[in-house]
């Protein structure tokens, strides 16, 4: 009998430091496959963060171009030496995201709003230049971004473009 706990003592340790060590092996096995099947998880994509709904992350850039048009057209008066003049023009916003339509609607009043703002600010002579045609766009593109973006949240919310469909002057 002593001989056999002399042998337990020089072969490594007691059977309870054995079962210890097998226990804490176990466990780390077990924490290391966990953790890779996270990780795999996440590099397929199939963690998105965002409640399991992996849709809320996909890349819209090779969805088709959508157009919306902004209706009516737009009518605005302005003096010109003197004269009051018209100006009509018929718009349409570009997007590739789905849901942009129904922020677009949704804030359309503040969107006509500031749009003829713009629109009724305009001196004749840049209504008949290209150059003055394509500032009153990018002015027109920009307060539609800034609206939508502090309106939903979002910091690029996915406008691709503002587009003249009737440009009228009177």
């Amino acid at each position: 009998m002593a001989e056999d706990a002399g042998a337990a003592a020089a072969g490594g340790g007691s059977p309870m430091k054995i079962i210890i060590i097998m226990i804490i092996g176990g466990v780390l096995l077990v924490a290391v496959s966990i953790g890779g099947v996270f990780f795999m998880m996440k590099s397929m994509g199939m963690l998105d963060g965002g409640g399991g709904n992996a849709d809320a992350q996909k890349d819209i850039s090779s969805e088709p171009a959508i157009y919306f048009p902004l209706e009516p057209a737009f009518v605005v008066n302005f003096q010109d030496r003197g004269r009051t003049r018209f100006l009509q023009i018929s718009m349409e916003i570009s997007t590739r995201d789905s849901s942009m339509i129904d922020e677009l609607t949704k804030h359309m009043p503040l969107i006509r709003n500031n749009i003829l703002l713009i629109l009724s600010n305009q001196k004749a002579e840049s209504l008949h230049t290209v150059e003055g045609k394509e500032q009153i766009r990018t002015e027109a593109l920009e307060e539609l971004r800034r609206i939508l973006s502090e309106q939903t949240g979002l910091i690029d919310v996915g406008i691709d473009g503002l587009y003249f469909t009737s440009f009228v002057t009177q």
